[in-house]
């Protein structure tokens, strides 16, 4: 379960750089507030994002338009979720449950590379990943009752 916990802070982590477009934060504390304090809006919308490192994806996240998300496995099974919110610049995640992997992160977001991703780091500047729009899986033509 710890594991799952902390895909979920990275998945929501590296979707918020995927839709920014927010530059690095501020070494500074001083810097960091003016930074968020004239940050744009990030522009996340609903949709799917792979979080990696540019090389090998670590995890996918759904974003509903509810506020809520959900990360998948590479089977694309759920394994855990939570809320997320847009605030003062940043993406907010905030993961389902009270364990130590479990607390809210903030995410600013890069300008998007040239391949429409984009580097999310952790507002305290100690984590980095690079989150990247995924193509909607087409929905299967047959449903089980």
């Amino acid at each position: 379960m710890r594991k799952f916990g902390a895909l979920a802070v990275v998945s929501a982590s590296l979707l918020v750089a995927a839709c920014s477009g927010q530059g690095e934060p501020q070494a500074s504390d001083e810097g960091a507030e003016e930074a968020v304090a004239e940050a744009p809006a990030t522009g996340m919308q609903p949709g799917l994002y792979a979080t990696g490192d540019g090389t090998q994806i670590y995890s996918r996240t759904r974003l509903n338009a509810d506020g809520t998300y959900i990360d998948y496995n590479d089977a694309m099974e759920p394994v855990s979720g939570g809320t997320w919110e847009e605030r003062e610049g940043l993406m907010c995640f905030d993961p389902e449950g009270d364990g130590e992997d479990q607390q809210e992160m903030c995410w600013t977001s890069s300008e998007p590379q040239e391949d429409g991703s984009v580097i999310s780091t952790s507002v305290d500047g100690s984590v980095s990943y690079t989150v990247t729009r995924l193509e909607e899986p087409e929905a299967d033509a047959e449903t089980s009752d």
